[in-house]
């Protein structure tokens, strides 16, 4: 009998102790589900866009300062003070203009006396021309009356050449950009004491690749943007001259082009120059802000849906340009009208992660009842049994 009673009491061990390596197998299983539930469960938060279609432009980018074709500087052309200032910096003033007098008693002086002498000389080149023609005097003699005379008219227009460089005058018209003189300075011949610039005439001249020669015209479209003034400050432009050759060291054009309307923009200013090479109407456009780097590649993160399983996620496409503008590429592949792609949340993605939109219920929950007063949540129900049962008790 007592064999009997050892050897059920060894059975009953055995069991238990299988029942206990088998409930540790479970828990450990379940565990496992758990965990790869928890890491399922946690989609990153995202925007997504849709791929649309519409216009988007080519557009060569390049750098420039601009300068003005029109721009003199002004010297003085004989010595004197300064006797009387006109125009101030920021004047504008048109060709031909006075902008200095210089003290001129000596140069009119020379300038009244050479006028006279050039007109008696007149007089007596008329009388000799007509003894002349009477025979009365030699051709000797009429020769020699002629050459004085082109000798005093020589001396004359030297004379009010030298008078009028006592005034200064502007040999452009445009904004006066620079004054160095002031009443009172001797001024000395050959001096810079002016400079001029005519802002209708402010150009930014670039050199674009040789490559895109086929594409330019004459009067194509640009565009200028300064740092300065901010990227919203876009001043229309065009192309005013293409060069008739390339560069052959640097395989370039050179290109000028000039503004429509100056603005506030100045000469010496940086812009960003924008050629529109040309405009297409009907292109698949992805939103820039949706693509990621990646070894100097570019991506972009697609959605894929799984409707049974109410499942969200991506997979990383490579996006080559076509074309781009500042907002929009046209990819030349790999998409289509209507897919979603992330444009917002891009740095928590990798390949088949799992997303969810702004609104979009978290795992175990629902579109209607949040989880934590979900009336058929497992949880819910066990612990409505418990408490069933201590009310019970």
């Amino acid at each position: 009998m007592d064999k009997i009673l050892i050897g059920k009491a060894m059975l009953l061990f055995g069991a238990l102790t299988l029942l206990g390596c088998g409930s540790a197998e479970s828990e450990k299983e379940s565990s496992k589900k758990k965990s790869r539930y928890s890491r399922k469960a946690k989609p990153v938060l995202v925007e997504l866009s849709e791929v649309t279609r519409g216009p988007i432009e080519k557009i060569l980018e390049r750098s420039a300062p601009l300068e003005a074709e029109a721009q003199v500087e002004v010297n003085a052309r004989t010595s004197n003070p300064a006797v009387d200032l006109l125009v101030e910096e920021g004047d504008k003033v048109e060709k031909g203009q006075v902008l200095l007098r210089l003290e001129n008693d000596s140069q009119k002086n020379n300038y009244d006396q050479a006028k006279s002498q050039y007109e008696k000389e007149q007089i007596d080149f008329a009388r000799q021309e007509n003894l002349y023609k009477d025979n009365l005097i030699s051709e000797q003699d009429y020769r020699n009356a002629k050459f004085s005379l082109s000798q005093r008219k020589l001396s004359y227009e030297d004379a009010q050449r030298q008078f009028e460089y006592t005034q200064v005058r502007a040999p452009i018209t445009g904004t006066i950009t620079l004054r160095d003189v002031k009443v009172g300075d001797q001024v000395g011949s050959g001096r810079k004491i002016f400079e001029i610039i005519d802002f209708d005439s402010i150009v930014a001249v670039i050199h674009v690749p040789e490559q895109y020669l086929p594409d330019l015209k004459p009067n194509m479209e640009a565009r200028l943007i300064s740092n300065t003034l901010g990227e919203d400050n876009v001043i229309p432009a065009y192309v005013k001259r293409i060069s008739p050759i390339v560069e052959a060291r640097a395989g370039t054009v050179k290109v000028t082009v000039a503004v429509k309307e100056l603005g506030k923009l100045r000469p010496g200013m940086w812009v960003d120059v924008e050629l529109v090479l040309n405009t297409k109407q009907d292109a698949i456009l992805i939103p820039k802000k949706s693509i990621v780097y990646d070894n100097d590649q570019t991506y972009a993160f697609k959605l894929f849906y799984d409707g049974t399983n109410n499942v969200k996620s991506v997979k990383r496409q490579l996006v080559l340009p076509l074309n781009a503008d500042k907002v929009h590429i046209e990819p030349t592949e790999g998409f289509l009208v209507g897919d979603k792609i992330v444009v917002a949340g891009q740095s928590g993605l990798k390949e088949n992660s799992l997303i969810r939109e702004l609104g979009d219920p978290l795992p175990g929950e629902t579109n209607s009842v949040p989880a934590a007063v979900n009336t058929n949540s497992p949880a819910l129900l066990s612990t409505n049994a418990s408490a069933s049962t201590n009310v019970t008790k």
